[in-house]
């Protein structure tokens, strides 16, 4: 118990201070829609909720709820996620945690009693709108807990997504879980829940058999909401479990789109690992293919799945540039950070697995993983800063392949020169590694910004 109050409570609070609360108005039928109301359940949890234009009670349509983080309640998903950028075809539901926190803050935490009470929640919605599947979007904490529900009732959702958290050690993974779109979405810069989160939990889930999961990392983004991003993960899963090869293509296309920086002032490249995996679903490939598709969307299809494969072998190419021709070494050039990025973000396409088969990439990474352990261990439970230091530089040249050292990981080494025992020590690992990622992801984002996807009237902006 304890272990979990603590993960809840690894939290940094995200801005409460917006003028003005929603007007109460009982969800009925005939409602104004794209406008945000506020209603209580019988349970008792505080909700927004707002209707996508055109909303018929009589045509289901997709409903998404979001899950705040600690210290925050109902409000700040509506505030955070602006109405016709955050899902804007979908019945989209702000809700409270289901216990209380400091003040008027709520909380979600993982256990049996939350999960039910946010079952019942869930039904009630089901009794009041024309649900058509469900998709949770959870953030930080919130994050954690969509996962874990999952766990619990799997057959209640078709998708969550789970936001700058991974997952509670404790979540279960029953077999009709299989059957649910599991996305993580996490910023490589978090300074509250380290980015490492995210890809470990999808690690885990993947080992015990699991396809449809799916990582989708935000470079140098932090651990604030991303209403664009968030509704790109949403996409994702919405486009692998879909029946539908017209919806499916869609999602992708959305994917692929060109976005706009949000609120948050911040923009990154789209999800090319996810757009890949639905449209492998057209295909006829992949966990979830699909049969029966039209030739008029296999064929676009086809279209985008040959440019995300030119686009890879783009950033192949520019690689080979600077590539070690024997051996993957710490030397400072700017193959390392783009190289090391690249794996997850183009995950599933041809042209870069490849290339990363050829590279021997994956056997070398976990290898490196193994032998961090001792420089993870001494980084955050050693409290001579001196043996840290020794610790980093010695283990650095047998971790440099790892996507998601901590978010300060270079301020504070570079803090760590000047501390007492640590002048005579060697600093070209710490220089290597740092030079290596910080001009490999400027030739990255060279690259990735020469993506030109689809133009789409609609596309999250």
């Amino acid at each position: 118990m304890l272990t979990k109050l603590l993960l809840a409570l690894l939290v940094v609070l995200a801005p409460l201070a917006r003028a003005g609360d929603p007007e109460r108005r009982e969800p009925k039928p005939g409602a104004p829609d794209s406008k945000v109301f506020a209603w209580t359940s019988k349970g008792g949890l505080r909700y927004t909720w707002v209707l996508p234009p055109g909303y018929d009670a009589k045509k289901p349509r997709p409903l998404t709820v979001i899950l705040h983080g600690t210290g925050l309640d109902y409000r700040w998903g509506a505030w955070n996620h602006p109405v016709g950028v955050f899902r804007p075809n979908d019945v989209v539901v702000s809700v409270d945690g289901t216990l209380s926190g400091q003040g008027d803050t709520r909380l979600f935490l993982g256990e049996p009693k939350d999960a039910q009470a946010f079952k019942e929640f869930l039904d009630e919605l089901r009794a009041t709108f024309a649900v058509e599947r469900v998709f949770l979007y959870g953030h930080s904490q919130g994050g954690f807990f969509v996962v874990y529900y999952a766990g619990e009732f799997p057959d209640s959702v078709s998708g969550v997504v789970a936001h700058a958290s991974g997952a509670w050690n404790w979540s279960k993974m029953p077999p009709a879980l299989k059957k649910v779109a599991i996305a993580f979405l996490h910023g490589t810069s978090d300074p509250v829940v380290p980015y490492g989160q995210s890809p470990g939990s999808r690690d885990a889930y993947v080992a015990k058999g699991f396809e449809l999961v799916h990582l989708n990392r935000l470079d140098r983004y932090n651990h604030w909401p991303n209403a664009v991003r968030a509704t790109e993960t949403l996409d994702w899963c919405q486009g692998m479990t879909t029946t539908s090869p017209e919806d499916a293509l869609a999602c992708a296309k959305r994917i692929l789109a060109v976005k706009s920086k949000d609120e948050y002032q911040w923009e990154t490249l789209v999800d090319f690992a996810g757009a890949r995996d639905v449209l492998r679903r057209l295909e006829g490939k992949g966990p979830a293919p699909m049969k029966g598709v039209p030739s008029v969307v296999a064929s676009e299809a086809k279209r985008w799945i040959v440019e995300l494969e030119k686009h890879g072998a783009a950033h192949v190419a520019e690689l080979e540039k600077t590539l070690p021709k024997k051996e993957l070494a710490l030397d400072g050039k700017p193959w390392l950070g783009h190289l090391v990025a690249l794996r997850e973000n183009f995950r599933g396409i041809d042209s870069v697995e490849a290339f990363f088969k050829t590279l021997g990439f994956d056997k070398k990474r976990d290898a490196q993983v193994k032998a961090s352990a001792a420089m993870w261990d001494r980084w955050w439970n050693e409290t001579d800063e001196a043996k840290i230091a020794a610790a980093a530089l010695e283990g650095l040249p047998k971790a440099f392949l790892l996507d998601g050292f901590p978010a300060d990981f270079g301020e504070r080494m570079e803090g760590l020169r000047k501390v007492k025992g640590a002048e005579g020590f060697d600093w070209a690992p710490f220089e290597a590694w740092s030079k290596g990622w910080s001009e490999g992801l400027k030739r990255y984002e060279t690259v990735w910004r020469t993506w030109d996807g689809p133009k789409l009237a609609n596309a999250p902006r």
